[in-house]
């Protein structure tokens, strides 16, 4: 039986990959600044794992940022990569200081993440990760919260989430700066931190081990999370004919990979963890693709409304671009769906 199923899965991504254009004989190359080397960026991934550049014409290159996404929007503005992938609220932050950036792709259309916290805590607060969504934040209080640096989105996000939930974001909770997810691992499992704000596989790899349980998904327990561009593809203005055309192909590729990602998620999962996490559990990959294909579904379309959370949610977490900023107005001119929407045409 399952390996019946294993050959129907593989077909069915077989033909996914056959519906894509004929490989073109000459290669384009693209150059894509990513801002952080996370799974969340699923489109990009599968977009590699399964070629689809390759049935565009293209030959991509990831540039990962050791500067994160700063550096990723500095290598565009200087010409040294076609498009960058980054945070919306990045993107936002430099189009406020003047940068001439527009938004071309939504890569993942809602928040990815996740509170993971110490059965201990569970325990002590007498709450269940199937409890209402209030309770299960209040057994937050007195809760430290280990994040990788002090005042990054991860601790924005715990401290939005206690405020949600009734709590006091700043005397209820304390942050305490771990550094990476597996020293953010290893601090939960060492009863050093008694939670973690990361995305998938995080949570998947905490529970396994037995150091933590799922207690809150962000973009799943809040609709304002659940629509909204997370992770974004920009490029700079103006944006000329032949950069249009790349842009055009690179969205196709992308949305093949969307594509195989929502209709066969363990076949594209274990493609991606055989090249490019060779190491890591593919449970966990399967996961986390599997937590996280939804994100992908609208073939990177954006919106107004989707827009208008984001802009909601930055201005709650506290946000301050220097500028203000219309969701509808800046249609066509801070983001587009019109490259999205050629490339959907085929």
């Amino acid at each position: 039986m399952h390996s019946t199923r294993g050959l129907t899965r593989a077909l069915t991504l077989a033909v996914i990959l056959l519906l894509l254009p004929t490989l073109a004989s000459a290669q384009q190359p693209v150059r894509i600044a990513q801002g952080f080397a996370s799974l969340s960026f699923l489109p990009l991934w599968g977009a590699r794992a399964l070629n689809t550049f390759a049935a565009q014409g293209l030959t991509v290159t990831v540039l990962n940022s050791p500067g994160g996404d700063p550096a990723a929007l500095a290598a565009l503005d200087a010409g040294d990569a076609d498009l960058a992938a980054v945070g919306t609220e990045s993107a936002l932050r430099a189009v406020a200081k003047g940068q001439p950036f527009e938004i071309v792709y939504n890569l993942m259309s809602k928040v990815t993440l996740e509170v993971v916290v110490a059965p201990s805590l569970l325990a002590k607060a007498g709450v269940k990760p199937g409890d209402p969504l209030e309770k299960r934040i209040a057994a937050l209080k007195g809760a430290t919260v280990g994040v990788a640096a002090v005042g990054g989105t991860q601790e924005t996000a715990a401290r939005w989430l206690a405020a949600k939930g009734g709590l006091d974001p700043k005397a209820d909770i304390k942050v305490a700066q771990v550094g990476s997810p597996v020293a953010l691992q290893a601090a939960l499992e060492n009863k050093q931190i008694d939670a973690f704000v990361l995305s998938p596989p995080e949570g998947f790899l905490a529970a396994r081990s037995g150091a933590g349980t799922v207690l809150v998904s962000l973009g799943d327990d809040f609709p304002l999370l659940a629509d909204q561009p997370y992770l974004v593809l920009v490029a700079k203005k103006p944006i000329d004919d032949k950069t249009s055309e790349l842009i055009v192909k690179t969205a196709r590729a992308l949305q093949a990979a969307s594509t195989a990602l929502v209709a066969e998620p363990e076949a594209t999962a274990q493609a991606i963890q055989k090249q490019f996490f060779a190491k890591a559990d593919p449970g966990a990959i399967t996961s986390a693709v599997k937590a996280m294909s939804g994100g992908v579904a609208g073939g990177g379309k954006l919106d107004v409304q989707a827009f208008k959370n984001q802009l909601v949610f930055s201005k709650e977490v506290g946000t301050n671009f220097g500028k203000d900023f219309d969701a509808a107005a800046s249609q066509n001119d801070l983001w587009t769906n019109s490259f999205v929407e050629r490339a959907a045409k085929k």
